[in-house]
């Protein structure tokens, strides 16, 4: 586990300096803001890097999270069956919190859903018309 640790902290420490670039970047302000395409290529660079900000800080969370499960002795252990979750697994996606076998059936579950909500939006479509 001690391995898994040390990747999930060196990675937290290049999510914060990701973040921190990010944020400095930011709040430089452009003077010369060009013609429209300029602008609009400029807007669609900050969209962009606003997503990726979500996305670390999303990541960022999943490393606390895991990290604090390490603490209280939760880690590696998942949170539907309770079973051991395979170093191998841990090694692949520290970040997990269900075996394979739980997440394969959340994972159906999730696809069942969606398209059952697919072809319910269809039906009343259909129906209106």
């Amino acid at each position: 586990m001690e391995e898994i640790k040390r990747l999930l902290l060196e990675e937290k420490a290049a999510l914060l300096e990701n973040i921190r670039e990010k944020t400095g970047n930011q709040n430089k302000l452009q003077n010369d803001i060009g013609d429209a395409i300029d602008s609009s290529v400029e807007e669609q660079d900050r969209e962009l890097d606003l997503l990726l900000q979500d996305r670390d800080q999303a990541r960022l969370k999943g490393i606390e999270n895991a990290l604090q499960r390490m603490a209280s002795d939760d880690f590696g252990y998942c949170d539907e069956c309770g079973e051991n979750i395979s170093k191998k697994r841990l090694m692949a996606v520290p970040l997990t919190s269900m075996c394979i076998n739980c997440q394969s059936i959340e994972e159906r579950n999730r696809l069942a859903q969606n398209a059952f909500s697919r072809a319910d939006y269809t039906s009343q479509v259909l129906s209106d018309e």
